[in-house]
């Protein structure tokens, strides 16, 4: 891992936290390389159900470092094109892993998420903010344009008009603005935010691990608008998780009137 990134697991969340308060959490290369790393890990972590993302101090994520990244010799493109010596690509590996999260992930917008750092937002399932959350595709005021992360998801979630709106002129839009379009799903007051987060994850943890993880594959399909996988993937999934041992020690549960224990099986 890295200092720029901290991680840690508990009661089966992993907690994901930008750690670069001095900069607003803006993202270098180090910091490219280690939440890729965090994310991997907490994928490939079998007790982890759920991930909850946010950054330290008053910002989310404020995009790229812009001394370390695009003031640099090789510009924003080196930061596209040479991570880990792979071969050209206008998708930071990240990205990759996050969409491809079978953990849920929720965000935990603790400030500004601008730039890169909206588009990390957007790639997280849940967005909670704080009251002094900001939101905005800062590029076209860089004189760039945002990925097709934000082309892909923003219009389905705030609709074309907005979506526009955000990405033409780069606007900062607050965290209640950010309710009204739907953007997000809550807005708390900042002490409340983590406290909000980890409970909504606990929440999801505490379901039936291979139902949620059926589900979060229902939503990433839907997300990639491909409805008709996402169809099969449904019924299939009904069809199996019936035949668990998980659905039916729900329904044992509910008989008794306790508290369902669920083993992942």
């Amino acid at each position: 891992m890295s200092d720029t990134v901290l991680y840690e697991i508990k009661n089966h969340i992993a907690t994901i936290t930008l750690n670069r308060p001095e900069r607003h959490n803006a993202i270098n290369f180090e910091t490219y390389r280690a939440l890729n790393v965090a994310f991997l890990a907490a994928n490939e972590d079998s007790t982890v159900r759920c991930i909850v993302f946010t950054g330290r101090g008053r910002s989310f994520c404020s995009g790229d470092d812009v001394v370390e990244i695009m003031a640099s010799s090789g510009g924003l493109s080196s930061t596209l094109n040479t991570q880990d010596n792979q071969p050209a690509s206008t998708t930071p590996a990240v990205v990759t892993a996050m969409r491809a999260s079978r953990c849920p992930i929720i965000n935990a917008v603790n400030g500004a998420a601008v730039g890169f750092g909206m588009e990390l937002s957007l790639l997280c399932d849940i967005r909670i903010a704080s009251d002094s959350a900001r939101f905005s595709e800062m590029f076209i005021r860089r004189g760039i344009i945002a990925t097709s992360i934000s082309f892909d998801l923003l219009p389905g979630i705030v609709g074309p008009a907005l979506a526009a709106e955000m990405l033409l002129t780069g606007e900062i839009i607050n965290a209640h603005q950010a309710l009204q379009a739907g953007l997000v799903s809550r807005v708390v007051q900042a002490d409340e935010l983590m406290a909000t987060a980890l409970d909504l994850a606990a929440k999801i943890a505490a379901n039936a691990p291979l139902a949620v993880e059926r589900a979060k594959t229902g939503l990433n399909l839907k997300r990639d608008q491909k409805t008709d996988q996402m169809e099969q993937h449904l019924a299939e999934s009904l069809r199996f998780l019936s035949g668990t041992k998980d659905h039916k020690e729900s329904v044992a549960a509910f008989l008794e009137k306790r508290p369902a224990i669920y083993s992942g099986k």
